[in-house]
């Protein structure tokens, strides 16, 4: 007596799922992230360092002029190609009014018009899209086996040379400031009111680089 063998049907969300990750992952044009250093599909070992937000238009005219020459000198001396990035990050202010509102509620009348002519303020400068802070990325492209290990010695160096401009926060870049750029990048209409999602990890395939 023979039985018929039966073969397991495919689990097609699951085929569907994979093949959409697989798709995406190839769109990027990286293969890892780690140890603050990305990996660039056509080889390229990317660092960099960030600068905290900064207003340039406050700063007097000689300080002006003292912070643009440090960072050109900094930059001069870099001898790989180098970008400066800046990127627009939307401020999440709803906390903010939503408190503006309750003191309005709690207090006088002169007081509350006063506060509510300011919420008026605020919300327009929102739904103008102007209620954003700008930061600044420095980023450095190497290649070669040894990239790695140069970036990691002369990344700490361009951070402090650009440090000596006054006012100027800048570090090197580490894991989350890449995820941070990376969301900036991918999820800019999230970025107002989610943060950073948290234990993105290496980003697969991991690719052993020798360093």
């Amino acid at each position: 007596m023979k039985f018929s063998k039966t073969r397991k049907k495919p689990d097609t969300e699951a085929l569907a799922a994979e093949t959409a990750r697989k798709a995406a992952q190839d769109w990027l044009p990286f293969n890892d992230l780690h140890d603050g250093l990305l990996y660039r599909t056509d080889g390229t070992v990317v660092g960099g360092v960030s600068v905290a937000p900064f207003s340039l238009a406050l700063k007097a005219t000689s300080e002006k002029r003292t912070i643009i020459g440090v960072i050109h000198a900094a930059v001069n001396g870099l001898d790989q190609p180098w970008e400066i990035l800046s990127m627009f990050r939307p401020v999440d202010l709803d906390t903010y009014l939503s408190s503006l509102d309750d003191r309005a509620g709690n207090t006088d009348p002169g007081r509350r018009l006063v506060l509510t002519k300011y919420m008026t303020w605020v919300a327009g400068i929102i739904h103008g899209g102007e209620a954003v802070e700008r930061k600044y990325y420095l980023l450095v492209s190497r290649k070669g086996k040894d990239a790695p290990q140069e970036h990691r010695a002369n990344l700490p160096q361009l951070a402090q040379d650009m440090q000596r401009a006054r006012g100027l926060q800048v570090k090197v870049m580490t894991d989350q400031d890449w995820q941070e750029l990376l969301f900036l990048s991918f999820q800019a209409n999230h970025a107002a009111v989610e943060s950073v999602p948290d234990g993105l990890g290496r980003i697969p395939p991991i690719i052993d680089y020798g360093g």
